[in-house]
């Protein structure tokens, strides 16, 4: 696999990184109710978008993620590096493990009967888009709760997702290749 083609599919990851964030509020209006009585303003951040779009924003997240491991593997292999650190990676990042671990139970119908790589069995429930204020910061964010084969929450799906992709990113920068990615 040579440089580009792997380039490429890190692109991908940070569009659709993208494609689960909303920073223009415009395309966010709220519905103002009048009554006899009062005035209310309802505010929905989903911006008109279905249950199956939201969901497919974020499978689509997932699959980017989880599937750059294999793409990782082979470019250390044809470009003279250590491929041992992509399971390394994996190894030490429980986000990416459970980034994995959604990925393959969307692929194959359930979790892996080992509990995968996290050892969590986990999947992902009540999608949707929610206002993230942060920073000085407003953006509407497609996200889920992250639970395990039990309905124990083990997280935010954005906020696994970006630690996942962090991980990544410090991969890449050990392959010397951050510098040329760098978010484009």
């Amino acid at each position: 696999m040579n440089t580009e083609e792997l380039l490429e599919r890190i692109r991908r990851i940070y569009y659709s990184i993208k494609a689960v964030e909303e920073t223009d509020p415009n395309k966010l209006k709220a519905t103002v109710v009048t009554t006899g009585k009062c005035i209310g303003v309802f505010q929905d951040f989903r911006g008109g978008l279905t249950d199956a779009e939201l969901s497919n924003s974020a499978q689509t997240l997932i699959y980017n993620i989880a599937h750059l491991k294999n793409y990782l593997i082979q470019w250390a292999k044809d470009n003279g590096h250590d491929e041992t650190k992509v399971d390394q990676t994996v190894g030490n990042s429980l986000d990416l493990q459970i980034i994995i671990d959604l990925s393959n139970r969307d692929k194959h119908v359930g979790p892996r009967r080992d509990g995968g790589e996290s050892k969590k069995r986990p999947h992902l429930v009540d999608i949707n888009r929610v206002m993230q204020l942060k920073d000085g910061t407003a953006k509407a964010i497609i996200t889920g709760d992250v639970v395990d084969n039990k309905n124990n929450r083990i997280g935010d799906l954005h906020k696994i997702a970006t630690k996942a992709v962090e991980a990544w990113e410090q991969l890449v920068a050990d392959f010397g290749l951050f510098a040329i990615t760098n978010g484009t």
